[in-house]
């Protein structure tokens, strides 16, 4: 008997609005029905029914939830509607059952993350229960197969073009743009077990025995057993996977002059297994970073599997679409000549220490030999002095090349006749120390006062995003598998931090008094001493503030 496809019921709210027993049913404002709206460019008709047909008992519902005070709902839904979902809808095509509107599934996701709910299946239950939920996405009841269905179609758009788009919409409304941005990483536990880890030579062996287990499937006759060798091949091909990269991750790791073995975790090889924020787990995970504005607005993401100097150039490029930086605020972990070299070619001043400049703990540094920060350098004298007191001249002068920046050579003869030498460099010739001229620029510019006060900002400007990020939205560990999908799920959660943030904003109580002033300081008709005292001010009030809210 050959198996029929499963026809699910399609949930739907009723929205017959039966009437309280002794009160009359107000007159609905809203002409749509619930049925799918007209035909688009692309000829397909979507479901998108109008919110303003769901009522409690006599009350409609965006007025319950302004009368209730929850009235961020009221917000997402203003600003997806003022979203151009063009794109999304031309790849759907006519025939079959009327897919849900892409602005409504996308209010669900987004509004589910806001609420620190990712899981599909989760999804899927706010959507029948929670009100706000009902009034941003229209009542859709989708099933979580349609929500997963829904991202792996449009997981491109997500991570690219409906990100810049929104983003800018965020800004708009808010009255913000770039300007001054910092930049921070985090490091996010991949959907991985931790039992999974395995070295290469346990990885050989598995392959040996898999590649045996798929021989004597092929062998063995019979449709029953087709499906046992696809499996058993596919399983191939993933070890061989993550053969590959960890061979690559080791020639990598002998290349920067370090020893010891690399291991992989087999069900999420693309992930690196690395220290984790107490320092005591070493766990496959993988990168996020983010660049924010002074509102603390996301203005550039994204990942990688274990370094956040090298996204710098994209995060630079996608804040850069939504206006200009003119200064970009990083910590010291990024003061290295990549980073230099991405704001130097974008006009953009860079502000970063050397060094770790915070935590009582800056003196303590991890590995076997002395940091670099350990030799203090004299400017009068032109030399380095290394912590047992001897002293480390320039030997050589490189001028450079566009490949490579120009740096000065030091070095000391005295370093073989120490016993302190295994501390220091496994080198024959002693301890040697690059000076980049780049480098000393930027050493130069931080010592300034006014330099520095303007760095301070970065910490209050974009720590506290991953903190709301793990705390609220619940992003400690991901849920998707390979960086592809691990990109997608950050970027989705990217999107609800910006929605949230421009909610918070909206309604700020601070801002309902700030924003006169800060109408004034644009126009320069209130005092120079007032007026930048408003500027420093991060909860900024919203332009659109007193239309917006007075429409809700």
């Amino acid at each position: 008997m050959k198996n029929r496809p499963i026809k699910r019921r399609v949930a739907r709210i009723d929205t017959s609005n039966q009437p309280s027993l002794f009160d009359e049913l107000p007159q609905m404002e809203s002409e749509n029905t619930t049925g799918p709206e007209p035909a688009t460019l692309s000829g397909v008709v979507f479901e998108d029914p109008d919110p303003k047909l769901i009522y409690l008992n006599a009350v409609r519902l965006d007025q319950h939830l302004y009368n209730a005070g929850q009235r961020g709902a009221l917000k997402v839904r203003e600003l997806l509607e003022e979203m151009d979902w063009l794109s999304f809808e031309q790849s759907y095509r006519p025939g079959g059952r009327s897919p849900y509107a892409p602005r409504a599934m996308m209010g669900l996701i987004l509004y589910g993350i806001m609420q620190g709910v990712s899981s599909l299946r989760q999804l899927e239950r706010l959507a029948r229960t929670d009100l706000g939920c009902m009034w941003i996405s229209g009542g859709i009841l989708p099933d979580h197969s349609v929500i997963g269905r829904f991202i792996q179609r449009h997981e491109v758009r997500l991570s690219g073009e409906f990100f810049e788009k929104l983003t800018a919409r965020v800004l708009q409304v808010t009255g913000t743009g770039a300007g001054t941005v910092a930049g921070d990483g985090s490091i996010i536990e991949a959907a991985a077990s931790r039992f999974q880890e395995i070295k290469a030579e346990a990885l050989a062996e598995l392959i040996v025995k898999q590649r045996e287990k798929m021989a004597a499937s092929e062998q063995e006759a019979g449709e029953e057993k087709r499906w046992e060798t696809e499996k058993a091949r596919h399983d191939l091909n993933r070890l061989l996977e993550a053969q590959q990269v960890l061979e690559e991750r080791q020639q990598q790791r002998q290349a920067r002059g370090k020893k010891g073995e690399v291991t992989i975790n087999r069900q999420e090889p693309e992930a690196v297994i690395q220290p984790q924020k107490d320092k005591k787990r070493f766990l496959a995970s993988y990168k996020p970073s983010v660049l924010v504005n002074e509102l603390r607005i996301i203005i550039g993401q994204a990942v990688d599997p274990s370094s956040e100097t090298q996204v710098v150039t994209s995060l630079l490029d996608q804040a850069q679409q939504q206006g200009v930086i003119e200064t970009a605020l990083f910590d010291a972990g990024y003061f290295n000549q990549q980073v230099i070299d991405a704001t130097e070619e974008r006009g953009i001043e860079l502000l970063c220490p050397e060094g770790r400049s915070q935590g009582k703990d800056w003196h303590k540094q991890s590995g076997k030999y002395y940091p670099k920060s350990h030799f203090q350098y004299d400017p009068e004298q032109d030399h380095y002095r290394c912590p047992q007191g001897e002293i480390l001249t320039c030997q050589s002068r490189y001028k450079g090349n566009a490949a490579s920046p120009a740096y000065r050579l030091y070095a000391s003869e005295a370093c073989g006749r120490y016993s302190h030498k295994d501390q220091c460099t496994r080198s024959a010739k002693g301890r040697r120390i690059k000076r980049y001229a780049s480098k000393d620029a930027l050493r130069q510019k931080m010592q300034q006062p006014a330099a520095w006060e303007h760095y301070v900002k970065r910490q209050g400007m974009v720590e506290p995003v991953f903190s709301h990020l793990r705390y609220q939205q619940g992003l400690n560990r991901f849920r998707r598998k390979g960086l592809a999908g691990v990109r997608v799920e950050f970027s989705l959660h990217a999107l609800a931090y910006n929605l949230s943030r421009a909610v918070a904003l909206f309604s700020s109580s601070t801002g309902r008094y700030l924003v006169f002033f800060r109408i004034l300081t644009r126009l320069r008709r209130i005092p120079r001493v007032t007026r930048s005292l408003f500027n420093k001010i991060h909860l900024a009030p919203i332009p659109r503030f007193l239309e917006g809210m007075g429409a809700s």
